[in-house]
């Protein structure tokens, strides 16, 4: 979504909370497009080096680098990501790739304290 004009963001966001209070949830959950990007590289590198214990820093890479590496494309279709993330993402080990990515460090954390709060881990 972080590719959309402001109104289109502001109406999906809309459509969202909508469905959430058709479904009686209570959260939304949005993270920006640049870090699933750069997390999904992280996975691939993983997958393309399985016996490395080097710790590469790929988040200060710009974000067309990850694009490409991930979707071997500065831009796809969802129809052409979908399967990509759905192959890279079986499987995912959050640790492993919380001692790699900052950011997803401190998304990993913030979602453990939330859960923890609601008594749901």
């Amino acid at each position: 979504m972080d590719d959309h004009a402001p109104d289109v963001f502001s109406a999906t966001v809309r459509e969202m909370q909508q469905r959430l209070s058709d479904r009686n949830l209570s959260g939304l959950l949005l993270i920006p497009v640049q870090c699933i990007e750069h997390w999904l590289w992280y996975l691939k590198w993983r997958i393309e080096n399985p016996d490395s214990t080097k710790n590469i820093n790929l988040e200060t890479q710009p974000r067309p680098a990850a694009k490409e590496a991930v979707y071997q494309a500065r831009k796809c279709s969802t129809k052409h990501s979908n399967p990509i993330v759905e192959r890279l993402a079986i499987g995912m080990d959050a640790e492993w790739l919380a001692s790699r990515s900052a950011s997803f460090l401190a998304f990993h954390q913030q979602v453990k304290k939330y859960l923890g709060a609601l008594g749901l881990l």
